[in-house]
């Protein structure tokens, strides 16, 4: 009898401890969230401070729930609308040669991927210096590094993907580049010093010829060699840019019809470095030059 009463009482002992510890529970939960919403505020603040904007932003959601106290969650929701207004955000795209938009390509920022397609699509990221890359379904990658202020909201970061429009080289079987088939850089260059020759002579033989008519009608046969000397040299320098002007028009011709491999864009470039001088000589004669970097 007395053993079936201390069983008794025996259970009675340990159903009590039972209801005590489910009395307790929601308290201890309601502890240890009222911990876990103060931590993260601290934890909001500090990373906002850093200008870690988006793991703040984390952060005060998580502070800002109906389990955390109300002072807790007051801070936090007002902090959480003044985190919201400054953290800038991007929008990559990207267009190929022909202008056309560009879809098949994923974006990393700072080595994270945050896009797997251009859809057109804001990413929020911290305020501070970013790398973008761009990396296309063809292979092709490009990075861009850009400096993103506090605020700035939908900032387009555009990019070029794919070969730049009429590209003056392709590639070879061999693997190689080859030059696009144009006009060759000595043709062009030749060209325009036979023409400036060809003018030369015409200027100098029509005033050289002026000079020689003058000097008949009012000192020949007793003109001094000094006044002849003018008329002589400006025939000489005539004579000597005709030359130069038929010469350089003949290679001209050659290189052209021969055809070598070039950039026309060069071509212009070396015209522009091309100099010519033609003029008189100390002594009587004259004397043409052709120089300059190719």
């Amino acid at each position: 009898m007395r053993a079936r009463r201390s069983n008794v009482a025996a259970r009675g002992l340990v159903g009590a401890f039972a209801l005590a510890a489910l009395a307790l529970a929601p308290g201890l939960a309601h502890a240890d969230d009222k911990a876990a919403c103060v931590a993260s505020s601290e934890e909001a603040q500090q990373l906002r401070s850093e200008g870690k904007l988006i793991a703040a932003r984390e952060k005060l959601l998580a502070c800002a729930r109906e389990a955390c106290p109300a002072i807790v969650r007051k801070d936090c929701s007002e902090w959480l609308v003044e985190v919201d207004r400054s953290v800038p955000s991007v929008v990559p795209s990207a267009k190929d040669a022909a202008g056309h938009d560009v879809v098949a390509a994923q974006v990393l920022v700072d080595g994270k991927k945050v896009a797997s397609s251009l859809d057109g699509r804001a990413v929020a990221v911290d305020p501070g210096a970013h790398v973008l890359r761009f990396d296309a379904a063809n292979g092709q990658s490009i990075e861009e590094r850009v400096i993103v202020r506090e605020g700035e909201r939908n900032r387009p970061i555009i990019v070029l993907l794919g070969p730049a429009p009429n590209a003056t080289s392709v590639r070879g079987a061999d693997g190689g580049a080859k030059g696009h088939r144009g006009v060759p850089v000595a043709s062009i260059v030749l060209a325009g010093v036979g023409v400036a020759a060809l003018a030369s002579f015409a200027f100098f033989g029509v005033t050289g010829k002026s000079d020689v008519s003058d000097l008949r009608a009012v000192c020949a046969p007793n003109c001094t060699d000094s006044v002849v000397g003018s008329a002589r040299t400006k025939l000489i320098v005539a004579d000597v840019s005709l030359g130069v002007g038929v010469v350089s028009l003949a290679v001209a011709a050659v290189l052209f019809f021969t055809g070598r491999e070039t950039d026309a864009s060069a071509a212009s470039g070396a015209l522009h470095r091309v100099r010519v001088g033609v003029g008189p000589m100390s002594g009587g004669g004259g004397v043409a030059s052709l120089g300059g970097r190719f």
